[in-house]
């Protein structure tokens, strides 16, 4: 018994001084990102928080702790020129519980990006995606599938070639492949082990400053990684038809359209409106989609109804509202929060299995590199595979944020399409806003998501 606490002493002691070293280095690189655009730069604060986190599900049981969290700056290598740009970047996240040691965490996010102008009207753009994290609810914040903690991996890839017509019409051909992995209980073992590839075409058209259509072709195909006879793929095709009406500036209608045809046909679809009120953003959607191998979009961006990692279902038609609001309140306050509530198709027996996501975080900045915020965070679910409980999660933390520079501004590629910002606990660049693109930004681990064919 002794060694055994020796043991998690002496881990935890390596764990403080590895924060610590991290600590240093954020502190010690006061002004570096604005000096240049390219080399190395910190993307993100340094996070220190603590809590309680209550009926989180392990294995079988459910189990209540309070628990510190420690996320380092996002560590980024940035080479920019006038046609090419590519990126790396690296963040690192620690959970440390004060009663169940063994449930200690290391985490992990890493991304890679190049983007390239070959000529006037073509252009590249790939990237890929890595995470490892023990605490995959927490984390794919957009996932209505709730799930106990273990071993999560993902890894995801795209590719896209993007042909300007003309100066409103765009035509893209994307490649996406997806790879993933948890650590489930031995009745459940490879239930979540998946590889899956897509490939997608898109028109994109202009009509004027206020209408915008696109029209897609997407085939997914997906593949359980064990063998066997029970190791069957799924192939799906979508077609899908998006329209956006930009009223004005603070105004945004959203509304999408198609039919999935996999073992059965479905229409699927998508509506949502963004309204900006004072320094307040206001979104509300709706999507029916049917649910292959991944969980929601980004809050009310109908960007398709074919989510392409993180899932499990392969016939179920999920059927989703949400809210979402973020901004500042005042010049120091500011608030993120987002509810969604889903319906994720019926069990055998044809009851219905409904989960609730609900979060929300303020942030007071105490000066232009010190905030302070508090984030309450619930995951509700009535059935569930995973457990023989419902589930229901709460979290409740406050912490402090360190920003040591300011994220490079980079100019962003002018035939990608920004998605709104989801649920997460850092606040978002918004369209039009100047700041650098998405896949320049800092990821934090509570605001991954998914990559999926209809992304642009």
């Amino acid at each position: 018994m002794w060694n055994k606490l020796a043991v998690g002493v002496s881990g935890r002691r390596w764990l403080l001084l590895l924060l610590g070293l991290v600590a240093a280095l954020s502190l010690g690189l006061p002004g570096r990102a604005q000096d240049r655009l390219n080399g190395f730069y910190l993307t993100s604060p340094l996070s220190l928080s603590s809590g309680y986190d209550d009926r989180f599900v392990v294995g079988s049981q459910a189990l209540s702790d309070t628990v510190a969290l420690v996320t380092s700056p996002t560590f980024s290598w940035i080479e920019n020129t006038h046609q090419t740009m590519f990126s790396v970047d690296y963040q690192s996240e620690f959970e440390v519980f004060s009663q169940y040691g063994n449930l200690d965490a290391w985490n992990h996010a890493a991304n890679s990006h190049f983007r390239t102008q070959i000529t006037n009207r073509l252009s590249l753009d790939a990237a890929d995606s890595f995470l490892s994290t023990m605490d995959p609810t927490r984390v794919l914040v957009n996932s209505l599938l709730l799930l106990p903690r273990g071993r999560y991996v993902e890894n995801a890839f795209y590719a896209r070639l993007a042909y300007r017509l003309d100066h409103r019409t765009v035509l893209s051909a994307r490649f996406d492949s997806a790879y993933t992995t948890m650590e489930l209980p031995a009745a459940l073992a490879g239930r979540l082990n998946r590889a899956g590839f897509a490939g997608t075409a898109t028109v994109d058209r202009t009509m004027n400053r206020h209408h915008a259509l696109s029209a897609s072709y997407a085939y997914l195909y997906v593949h359980p990684l064990q063998t066997g006879p029970s190791a069957i793929g799924t192939g799906v095709q979508n077609l899908d038809l998006s329209y956006v009406y930009t009223v004005n500036p603070g105004l945004t209608l959203r509304a999408s359209g198609g039919i999935t045809r996999a073992n059965q046909s479905s229409f699927t679809g998508a509506a949502a409106v963004d309204k900006k009120v004072g320094g307040v953003w206001l979104s509300g959607g709706y999507q029916r989609y049917l649910a292959l191998f991944g969980g929601l979009m980004p809050i009310g961006a109908p960007a398709g109804p074919l989510p392409f990692v993180s899932g499990l279902a392969s016939d179920s038609v999920y059927q989703v509202a949400s809210l979402r609001v973020w901004g500042n309140l005042t010049n120091r306050l500011g608030l993120e929060g987002n509810l969604q509530r889903a319906l994720n198709g019926v069990t055998p027996e044809n009851q219905g299995i409904k989960s609730v996501v609900a979060q929300l975080r303020l942030n007071y900045k105490i000066s232009d590199r010190v905030t302070f915020f508090t984030r309450t965070e619930f995951y509700g679910q009535n059935i569930s595979e995973f457990s023989t409980f419902p589930m229901s999660r709460r979290r409740y933390f406050a912490g402090f944020e360190f920003s040591p520079t300011r994220p490079p501004e980079v100019a962003d590629d002018p035939h990608r399409h920004k998605p709104l910002p989801a649920g997460s606990s850092q606040s978002q660049p918004q369209p039009g806003d100047g700041h650098a693109p998405e896949e320049l930004q800092p990821i934090n681990p509570e605001e991954r998501q998914p990559m999926n064919p209809e992304e642009r």
